[in-house]
């Protein structure tokens, strides 16, 4: 049985990276949690001039996908994002990342006391000249027996995740909804605590692959922003937006501050 566990060990450690010419992609041990939940990482390791893409990636890019049905005792999966950079192509814009991007990933198992083994599939957009569809499978079974190889990068990427919509200078945000034919018109305003400085963007979300919602045009009115977009539905039956569902995000200073919920005006 000794050798069997090593062997299998040894098979998932050789398949925890996957590389290719954009560069590659690797599972990244981290450390336990107190409440019995591991952290890792997923780490995009990319070659100069290559660049892939956020949690949103914009009219230009390509999303992100992640199946985790063929691990063993995984419950919840949470992805935490790094705040992206933005890029600019022939007038379209796309949030991502180039270099080496570390997504934190914290893992909480069914049963805490029994292995944690991954067995993720992932397909994303990677882009140099032209863009294009990779995907990749990476497996390991988890082991914070001895020092986590993995804890300065994942602690260095979880200082970059996404702070309170607040501690961007945002005092209050409301949204104003109307209909248009293909879905909804949203205008968010978020209301800042002294005059927003530099270049900014806001981006919303709704967790629902039938909606998708454009890049938001913003209009600058002193302390206020408010951030247009259209939400288009490609859903069957009637739209129904539940605004507490909605995720707005400022993007600013290489930083990222976001909110769930947007309340009437």
């Amino acid at each position: 049985m000794r050798i069997f566990i090593t062997l299998l060990f040894a098979l998932f450690a050789t398949a925890a990276t996957a590389n290719e010419d954009y560069g590659n992609v690797e599972y990244l041990d981290g450390w336990r949690l107190p409440d019995g939940s591991y952290q890792t990482a997923i780490v995009f390791n990319l070659e100069d001039g290559w660049k892939t893409y956020w949690r949103v990636p914009g009219p230009a890019g390509l999303p992100t996908t992640f199946n985790w049905t063929g691990s063993r005792n995984i419950s919840d999966v949470v992805i935490d994002w790094p705040a992206p950079y933005v890029f600019e192509s022939y007038g379209l814009y796309s949030f991502g990342y180039k270099g080496q991007v570390v997504l934190p990933v914290r893992l909480v198992p069914v049963n805490p006391d029994k292995p944690v083994e991954v067995d993720m599939r992932m397909e994303f957009g990677v882009c140099s000249d032209i863009c294009v569809p990779a995907n990749a499978r990476l497996q390991t079974a988890l082991d914070t027996s001895s020092a986590p190889e993995g804890k300065a990068l994942i602690s260095k990427a979880l200082t970059k995740i996404a702070l309170p919509l607040t501690k961007g200078g945002v005092s209050a945000i409301n949204c104003a909804l109307s209909p248009n034919p293909r879905g909804m018109n949203i205008a968010a305003q978020l209301q800042f605590s002294g005059t927003p400085a530099g270049e900014q963007y806001v981006v919303m979300e709704y967790d629902n692959p039938d909606i998708w919602i454009d890049v938001s045009d913003l209009e600058r009115n002193g302390r206020n922003v408010t951030a247009n977009s259209t939400l288009e539905f490609y859903g069957s039956g009637a739209l129904a937006l539940d605004r507490s569902k909605l995720r707005v995000t400022l993007l600013q200073g290489g930083k990222a501050y976001e909110t769930t919920g947007c309340p009437a005006r």
